[in-house]
């Protein structure tokens, strides 16, 4: 494959390595790949040489010679809703579902604090605080720990569906186990287990969906993650808000999402990425047809793909390798990976300066999000507004707790619609900016002696204000732009492993 991929690192045969080859060399190489891979049976080589020269030229596709449905389809590509077809519709479900789930864990576990489950468990609330707040973060400590770090090898070798499924099972088995135990020590050991498949969901799910969805409309896809936690999140103080006296029950509604995620991964196609780093080019393309609907628009994605995939890997991993004949590289993307392991891939982290970069700029982001004070209020506002207020009335307590978890679902969407026309730094200054302002605010209204007048305003600037600079900026921006620092040839290794680990620890 003659990609002209090696031009001493030359950026733009790493984001578009087709640009430097000639249409002629172009068709010789997709005839070599068609061939060599066996790929007759499977998709045209005329309908994969349009796709590939259509990769090339995305913006020029009218002298490619396509038919007219073809035409009108790409023509069409970038207004239509990215979420037409079956295959992408039911990825973005079920990795929105894991996120629901996730958000549905936070808030649960704050609103169960109204009903004095310590006591119940034999603790104290005044004097096991250390205790009842080790209990409340098992889950993310292991998700972190442990979670996070099993899931690469388990994706590696399995996929993203199966391990995703595992995960799942974990939500749900761990979920009814928090509702039955009769003592603190069953409930922290099934919360620290439960947050094993929290971790792996985590790292797989935002993965899935980015490797699914189409790139025009990646930044999106990835920014439905943060959307839809904060909708679990909600969710679980609507659950809060309308149970009665039973933190058990409380705690066991968090069972709904996860038992959709279940029956949804049955019927997601496989990541296409995955499966062209295994070299099943031919359940790739057929993945990819359910995920873009049209013949052209599956060809024209696994030829590109396939074409970066290898050009990062001679460009950053592999240069020596820029020299060897063209049938030599038609794999030197699966070569380099099946030749490393997880610690290889850690290591990339912090060896190459390329992924050094970009981990530099994903930690910043992430632990910027997680250490805002965001979780603390997700985590602790029934404690917050509870000591307070005189008169401890529970339904104020719930209104609050509510009216937090819709502000952050609800101001979520102004970062959805501007996230590509604005950019991200833009709306991340302003969110921090904004937070900052918030924050200060509400310290200094915690001055004042008035209990009911310093509520008043701590609930105000805290829902209104704080929630919604975060939630336009610092809540969904640091997963897209994680995601579009890191090399595609290892996106979903290293955003699997470091994005979660940075979310789940600093969520603790």
């Amino acid at each position: 494959m003659s990609t002209n991929a090696h031009h001493n690192g030359h950026p733009a045969t790493i984001d578009h390595p087709l640009i430097l080859t000639s249409v002629r060399q172009l068709v010789e190489d997709v005839r070599l790949f068609h061939h060599r891979l066996k790929l007759e049976n499977i998709v045209d080589l005329d309908t994969l040489i349009k796709g590939a020269k259509l990769a090339k030229q995305p913006y020029n596709f009218g002298v490619i010679g396509l038919s007219d449905p073809e035409y009108e389809t790409i023509e069409n590509e970038d207004s239509h809703s990215f979420l037409e077809t079956r295959g992408l519709l039911v990825t973005i479900m079920a990795t929105a579902c894991a996120a629901i789930t996730q958000g549905w864990q936070q808030s649960t576990i704050n609103g169960s604090a109204l009903f004095s489950w310590p006591e119940e468990l034999g603790l104290d609330s005044n004097k096991d605080e250390l205790l009842i707040g080790l209990i409340n973060a098992a889950p993310w400590i292991s998700g972190s720990l442990i979670g996070t770090w099993l899931s690469d090898p388990f994706q590696d070798r399995f996929g993203r569906r199966l391990p995703l499924f595992v995960a799942a099972l974990f939500c749900i088995g761990l979920v009814i186990g928090t509702a039955q135990c009769t003592r603190w020590e069953q409930l922290l050991i099934c919360r620290f287990v439960l947050g094993i498949g929290i971790g792996a969901k985590a790292s797989i799910a935002p993965v899935f969906a980015a490797e699914a969805a189409p790139d025009q409309h990646r930044g999106q896809v990835l920014m439905m993650w943060q959307l839809f936690d904060a909708f679990g999140i909600f969710l679980g103080f609507l659950c809060a808000f309308l149970v009665r006296d039973s933190w058990r029950v409380l705690l066991a509604t968090a069972i709904i999402p996860a038992i959709v995620l279940l029956f949804l991964v049955f019927i997601c196609p496989e990541s296409p990425r995955y499966l062209i780093q295994k070299n099943r080019y031919a359940k790739a393309y057929k993945s990819l047809l359910e995920l873009r609907g049209t013949q052209i628009q599956a060809a024209r994605d696994l030829y590109n793909i396939h074409a970066q995939l290898q050009a990062e890997a001679i460009n950053v991993w592999r240069p020596e390798e820029a020299q060897w004949s063209d049938e030599h590289k038609l794999y030197v993307y699966q070569r380099w990976i099946s030749q490393g392991n997880f610690f290889k891939r850690m290591g990339h982290l912090f060896t190459k300066s390329r992924t050094r970069r970009a981990c530099i700029v994903a930690s910043i982001v992430m632990l910027s999000q997680q250490l805002c004070g965001m979780n603390a209020l997700a985590f602790y506002s029934s404690d917050l507004i509870k000591s307070d207020t005189l008169s401890n009335s529970l339904a104020r307590i719930k209104g609050y707790n509510l009216g937090f978890g819709l502000a952050n679902f609800i101001f979520t969407f102004p970062a959805y619609r501007f996230i590509d026309s604005r950019g991200r730094r833009p709306l991340l200054l302003v969110s921090l900016t904004g937070m900052l302002i918030s924050l200060a605010a509400v310290a200094g209204f915690f001055k004042m002696t008035d209990p009911n007048t310093r509520l008043a305003l701590v609930s105000t600037f805290s829902i209104t204000f704080f929630v919604f600079f975060y939630s336009i900026g610092a809540g969904p921006i640091p997963f897209t732009l994680s995601a579009e620092v890191f090399p595609l040839c290892v996106r979903g290794e290293l955003i699997g492993l470091a994005c979660p680990y940075y979310r789940t620890l600093g969520e603790r």
